[in-house]
C-alpha cells in the first residue's frame, strides 16, 4: 500500500469540482460555516464590546491564514535542488495552511482562554473525562458538531487540513506512565499539550494516518507559527491603540520586564535568559522610532507599520526547510525575538489587575451557565427551559457510537459534555445574555429571543 491520500476526506468519496482543488473547498467550508462567523463574538484578549477597535478570534484566524500562506509562498522561492526535495517530502501546501489557520481557534469558548479552567474543571468533577482543552474542542468542531450534510457529522475536511489544524497531535494521556516527553520550548516538532478528546480518537487516527508518533505535520508547523507571530504583532498595536503599553517609553521599564519574562518563561525546557534579553532589546530598538503616547498622530501610525511589517518579515525568513522530519525549521532567536513582543502585552496587559477583575467575573458567568443548563437538563432533556440547540447536541451524542464507547454510555458524561458544546458555540454576548436570562437578572422580554 502507498502513502495515504491527504486529499481524502472521511466521508465524501468523490469530488465534483470542475474549477476548486480539494484543500480550496476546506477552505470555502470552514468560511461558510456559523461556527467561524461565531468568532466574531469570542475575544483574544479583552472583551469584544470594547469601544475601541481590537482584534477578535475572527479577525486573529484571518491573520494567521494570511500569514499561514505567505510562509508557504516564502518557502516556494527557494529553488535549490536540496530545497525542492525538501518540499516533495514535507508536502506544504499553502490552502492547507490556510484553512487550518481559519479553524485553529474555532471551538474556543466564550471569553477565550479565561474560561478554559472552568470548563475543565467542570468536566472532571462531574464525570471524571479528560477535562477540557480548547484545540480539542476545535477537533470536535470540525469533525462532529459543525453540520453540513444530514448523512454525516462535522465539515469532512481532508486528511490533510485535520492533520494540519492537530497543533497538539495527540490524544490526553491516559496515566502518568504516558511515555510522552515534553519537548524544549523552541522545538516546533513536537507540542506539550494535547489536541483530541477520546470521543473524537476515531477522525483523529484517520487524520492522522502515515504520520510519526507525536510529530507535527509541516503544516501544523507554519500554521502555529504564524499563529505566534500575529498574536505577538497584533495584541501590541492594539495595546498601543489603547494607551495600555507605553511603545514610547520602554527603555525605562526594560529590566522589570525581563525580570518578569524570567518568571513567567524560566520553566520552559532550556529557556534561555540571554538569548530573551537579545529579543527584547531588538524589540525595544525598533520601538523607539514611536516618539509619543499618543496612537492617532500620522508618524506614529505611519512608524507602527514600518515596525510591524519588519518584525514579520524577519519571522516569515526565519522559516526554513530541513534535512529531518517534517522538514520545517525556525530560527531560534527568532523565537525569542517573537517572544519578547508577547511579553510586552503579558507586564503591561494580561497580568494587570483590571483585567484579571474583568475574567473573574467571566469566569462566573461560565460556572453559572453550566450550572444552570446541567441543572436544566438533568431534570428533563426535553424540558422547554433548554436551548433549542443545546437539546440538538445532547440528542446527537445519544446518537453517537464513539462518545458511547468512550465514555462507556455515562449519562453524566453525555450531559456534561452536551452543555460543554453548547457553550463553546455561543458568542460572549449570547453567553451573558443567557445566563442573565436564566437567573432571572435579564431586563429582556420573550419575544426575538435568539435561543428559541
Amino acid at each position: 500500500m502507498g502513502k495515504p491520500r491527504k486529499w481524502k476526506r472521511r466521508h465524501e468519496k468523490s469530488e465534483n469540482d470542475p474549477f476548486r482543488t480539494p484543500y480550496q473547498r476546506d477552505r470555502d467550508r470552514v468560511l461558510y460555516s456559523s461556527a467561524f462567523r461565531r468568532l466574531s463574538g469570542v475575544a483574544q484578549v479583552a472583551a469584544v464590546n470594547e469601544q475601541r477597535v481590537l482584534h477578535n478570534r475572527l479577525t486573529h484566524s484571518l491573520k494567521v491564514a494570511q500569514l499561514g500562506r505567505r510562509l508557504v509562498q516564502h518557502l516556494k522561492q527557494d529553488d535549490s535542488a536540496e530545497a525542492q526535495e525538501f518540499r516533495k517530502n514535507s508536502g506544504v501546501k499553502a490552502d492547507v495552511v490556510e484553512t487550518a489557520g481559519l479553524v485553529h481557534d474555532i471551538g474556543h469558548p466564550p471569553f477565550g482562554h479565561v474560561s478554559e479552567p472552568v470548563l475543565d474543571a467542570c468536566l472532571r468533577r462531574a464525570t471524571g473525562l479528560e477535562g477540557f482543552e480548547g484545540n480539542a474542542q476545535s477537533f470536535r468542531i470540525v469533525t462532529k458538531l459543525a453540520r453540513r450534510r444530514t448523512e454525516y457529522a462535522g465539515l469532512d475536511l481532508t486528511r490533510a487540513a485535520l492533520d494540519a489544524m492537530l497543533k497538539y497531535p495527540r490524544p490526553r494521556p491516559r496515566s502518568a506512565d504516558d511515555p510522552f516527553t515534553a519537548p524544549t520550548w523552541t522545538d516546533r516538532r513536537f507540542g506539550s499539550k494535547w489536541g483530541a478528546y477520546a470521543s473524537e480518537l476515531e477522525d483523529f487516527r484517520w487524520a492522522r494516518k502515515g504520520a510519526t508518533g507525536s510529530l507535527r505535520s509541516a503544516n501544523a508547523i507554519l500554521m502555529d507559527w504564524a499563529d505566534d507571530i500575529t498574536y505577538a504583532t497584533h495584541d501590541i498595536e492594539d495595546y498601543f491603540r489603547a494607551g495600555l503599553i507605553p511603545l514610547h517609553d520602554l527603555v525605562s521599564d526594560r529590566d522589570r520586564i525581563a525580570r518578569h519574562a524570567r518568571r513567567r518563561l524560566g520553566k520552559l525546557p532550556d529557556f534561555e535568559p540571554a538569548l530573551f534579553d537579545a529579543g527584547l532589546d531588538k524589540v525595544i530598538s525598533r520601538f523607539r522610532q514611536i516618539t509619543s503616547s499618543c496612537w492617532d498622530t500620522r508618524q506614529n501610525r505611519s512608524a507602527m507599520n514600518v515596525i510591524t511589517t519588519v518584525n514579520i518579515t524577519d519571522c516569515v525568513n526565519a522559516v526554513s526547510f530541513a534535512a529531518d522530519p517534517p522538514h520545517i525549521a525556525v530560527d531560534a532567536r527568532c523565537q525569542y525575538l517573537v517572544e519578547a513582543l508577547k511579553e510586552l502585552t503579558w507586564y503591561y496587559v494580561i497580568d494587570k489587575p483590571s483585567l484579571a477583575v474583568m475574567q473573574e467575573g467571566q469566569k462566573r458567568i461560565v460556572q453559572s451557565l453550566y450550572d444552570r443548563l446541567r441543572d436544566c437538563l438533568t431534570e428533563s432533556p426535553k424540558s422547554p427551559r433548554l436551548p433549542i440547540q443545546l437539546r440538538s447536541i445532547y440528542r446527537e451524542l445519544g446518537r453517537d457510537p464513539d462518545f458511547d464507547s468512550a465514555y462507556q454510555g455515562s449519562a453524566e458524561a453525555r450531559e456534561a459534555r452536551a452543555v460543554v458544546d453548547y457553550i463553546c458555540v455561543l458568542t460572549e454576548a449570547q453567553a451573558v445574555d443567557l445566563d442573565e436570562r436564566l437567573s432571572g437578572r435579564s431586563h429582556g422580554s420573550m419575544f426575538g429571543a435568539w435561543f428559541s
